[in-house]
């Protein structure tokens, strides 16, 4: 055979498998290639099930009333004095990784870490305490897209609490009933009490439908209609659907306390803002983006 034939050959050879080669790629879908799976297989987004369903459904209407006739004066918190290894919620103001959740969330933890993906946790490598209040900041190597913070609260009545209840992602609609003093104790050490001035809201709706305690919530953000932080999650009376949160002047406080520069976007306007019906949009938001992220604390 002529060398021209020969090269005639080899040409449509090559031609052949180039063929069955892309005739393959055509009918092989990237996702259920077993030899390149696609991106979702891999990464599948944290919480993203979790809260698909919000984007259709409607936020469950609590029974609680708005009080009537007014705050008491003071309200109890009463600390065993015990450290348990437990999970709370923490939310993100600096991308460089600095995080505001409530004290008692990561108080007496032998480790912290915030969780990122399925299983993948961040260590928390500093923690600061407001050593009156139960409010505390802390540090990971990295983190989120921050939220910007209200330097005061707005003329609005309405918060929406994002964060973990029980441990699983949820959110809750609250109508602000006024402010008052929250005692606490420790029934070890008398001298590790302290007071302070909280926002008090009664429950109103919540996402997903479920009942009972919101433990987990503390640390959690509280944002007005504007998707500006007014508080922070701190405790709840299930009996009466109250929950009590940090003030802005506390949060403001916390940074002056632990000399960090108060983040320069808190006068900013988020591009998400909540409403009665719509926050299971925004709450999901937060949650999927990890800017309101579930906080780990062992104790050993």
């Amino acid at each position: 055979m002529r060398r021209l034939d020969w090269i005639v050959v080899i040409v449509l050879i090559i031609g052949a498998i180039a063929s069955k080669m892309a005739d393959f790629g055509s009918k092989v879908p990237d996702n259920v290639n077993p030899r390149r799976p696609g991106l979702q297989h891999f990464s599948p987004d944290l919480w993203d099930a979790e809260t698909r369903a919000w984007l259709s459904e409607r936020p469950a209407q609590q029974k609680s009333q708005l009080f009537s006739g007014g705050l008491p004066n003071e309200g109890l918190i009463e600390d065993d004095g015990e450290y348990k290894s437990s999970v709370g919620s923490a939310f993100s103001v600096s991308r460089k990784g600095v995080w505001l959740t409530a004290r008692h969330v990561v108080e007496g933890c032998s480790k912290t870490a915030i969780q990122k993906e399925k299983k993948k946790y961040i260590r928390v490598s500093r923690t600061f305490l407001h050593p009156k209040a139960d409010v505390a900041i802390i540090w990971t190597k990295g983190g989120s897209e921050e939220l910007p913070l209200a330097r005061q609260m707005n003329s609005g009545r309405d918060g929406y609490n994002v964060g973990f209840p029980t441990g699983q992602p949820g959110a809750v609609h609250a109508r602000l009933i006024g402010e008052m003093t929250i005692r606490h104790t420790n029934r070890r050490n008398r001298q590790l009490g302290y007071r302070e001035r909280v926002n008090a809201w009664a429950e109103r709706s919540r996402i997903p439908d479920r009942s009972g305690s919101l433990g987990g919530l503390s640390g959690g953000a509280v944002l007005d209609d504007q998707g500006r932080v007014i508080g922070i999650v701190q405790a709840e009376s299930s009996r009466r659907g109250r929950i009590m949160t940090a003030t802005p002047s506390t949060i403001k406080d916390v940074f002056q306390l632990a000399r960090v520069t108060y983040p320069a976007l808190a006068s900013t306007v988020s591009q998400l803002k909540p409403g009665k019906d719509d926050y299971p949009d925004v709450a999901r938001n937060l949650i999927t983006s990890i800017r309101v992220a579930k906080v780990f604390c062992l104790v050993e």
